[in-house]
């Protein structure tokens, strides 16, 4: 099976079984559709969707849940000093101890482009969903994205029109780093299909 993920075309979804846990990861490139993908669950009182944007720096707040803000307020207990990303592996494990704590009769899904950018295939649980939505797709959305909440932000005042045009200078180059996530993506396919 062809696993890369393309520069203009979109392929399907790869979904991977890793283990037995009641617990779906989503994954993909920023851009991709990964929340669009986890609303899918989020109307449904079977399962409980953790996005890891409400775990940094305070984002995605419109799909923070009790159980994400619970999981946020343990993370910086444990981890007070350490608000880098890098540690995601530690911060992964603590949420599946709190998913075994808690011990409800649901699915948990956890989405975010963290679990491929910092953990090995054997460090998951569940079942594996990653977004293969090709690179100029996933760069147009977060653009787009980032460029109608500022346009948001300084229609309420929120920020200033010279704030306004630093900021979306700076994301549209920062959205370039984009080829190093789909490399890193590309990389993490490789890795676990031939794990199977």
């Amino acid at each position: 099976m062809k696993s890369k993920v393309r520069v203009w075309v979109d392929q399907k979804d790869i979904k991977i079984s890793c283990t037995n846990d009641k617990i779906i990861n989503i994954t993909g490139m920023i851009g991709s559709g990964k929340t669009t993908t986890a609303n899918q669950y989020r109307t449904d009182s079977n399962y409980i969707v953790i996005s890891l944007d409400c775990l940094y720096r305070g984002q995605d707040k419109e799909n923070m849940n009790q159980d994400t803000e619970e999981i946020n307020q343990l993370l910086k207990q444990k981890f007070p000093n350490q608000d880098n990303e890098q540690y995601f592996k530690q911060y992964y494990d603590e949420i599946l101890k709190y998913i075994n704590r808690e011990n409800k009769p649901i699915t948990w899904v956890i989405e975010g482009q963290h679990i491929y950018r910092y953990l090995n295939f054997e460090d998951l649980k569940g079942t594996l969903i990653v977004k293969r939505t090709c690179l100029m797709n996933c760069w147009k959305r977060s653009i787009t994205r980032h460029v109608k909440k500022k346009k948001t932000q300084l229609k309420n005042g929120e920020i200033t029109k010279k704030q306004y045009h630093n900021n979306i200078w700076y994301w549209i180059k920062r959205r370039t780093k984009q080829l190093k996530y789909y490399k890193k993506l590309n990389q993490f396919l490789d890795e676990i299909l031939n794990v199977n």
